[in-house]
């Protein structure tokens, strides 16, 4: 597809926060708010001549390898917001790309996250094989406190279980989706750490693809501050996130 004419480097795009998409507290749900961050991304990336269906000319397809939120106070339901994004780096295989949410011009989130070129054929990372001289990059302009980054993974979980990845789990580009992953962390812990919104900053890291009926093995440790995941396949590990709690 053809670079849009109202592309901008810098995008902004306004959303409603709809019933559906928040918790029984009435606030955002945490996994919806991930969402609403791939969705910004990806309208932005078709507007620039980057999105799905211009990568896939090439078997190609960008996938999330990382992502770090930090949450001042989330969306309530009804509520109008902006969701930023912008380029911090895009070259070869890999970009990072920001976001804020802001409500009423008050910043409420930052998210950084770090992305990779998928081949869909090979299930490889790839060389980008389109031209994106056209699209500014902001390496100053950070979004979060601290940058996402690679978890460690050496810990040592006091709990576990099992699921089996659903069709439903499944997206376009026919593995789990990313916001599946932590949709089955938060499944994992007390409600009222949600209810109370105790949740202030979310870091992933997406390992390894899923694929339907894999059987996964979900390993949590609960520590005062934070509460650490990972998810193995076949005792590999896919992906690693952690919560850090007010």
């Amino acid at each position: 597809m053809a670079i849009s004419s109202d592309f901008q480097s810098k995008y902004a795009k306004e959303w409603e926060i709809y019933f559906s998409q928040c918790s029984p507290n009435g606030k955002m749900k945490l996994t919806e708010l991930a969402n609403l961050f791939q969705l910004t991304a990806s309208e932005h990336a078709t507007k620039g001549g980057l999105g799905f269906p211009d990568l896939q000319q090439f078997d190609q397809s960008w996938v999330m390898n990382r992502i770090r939120i930090e949450i001042e106070e989330l969306p309530t339901w009804s509520d109008f917001i902006e969701v930023i994004t912008w380029i911090e780096i895009l070259k070869g295989a890999k970009s990072i790309r920001d976001f804020t949410l802001e409500h009423n011009g008050k910043k409420m989130v930052g998210a950084s996250s770090l992305w990779a070129v998928f081949n869909t054929k090979t299930r490889r990372p790839d060389i980008l094989q389109i031209d994106s001289s056209h699209i500014e990059r902001f390496p100053d302009l950070k979004p979060t406190e601290k940058d996402n980054s690679k978890l460690s993974v050496d810990f040592e979980p006091t709990e576990t279980k099992i699921y089996q990845v659903k069709f439903s789990d499944l997206d376009i580009v026919k593995h789990a989706n990313n916001i599946k992953y932590l949709e089955w962390c938060l499944d994992f812990i007390e409600p009222k750490l949600i209810l109370e919104n105790r949740i202030k900053a979310i870091e992933m890291n997406f390992l390894k693809e899923l694929s339907l009926n894999d059987t996964i093995e979900i390993q949590k440790l609960e520590q005062e501050n934070f509460i650490q995941f990972k998810i193995l396949h076949n005792e590999q590990i896919n992906f690693v996130c952690e919560l850090e709690l007010k």
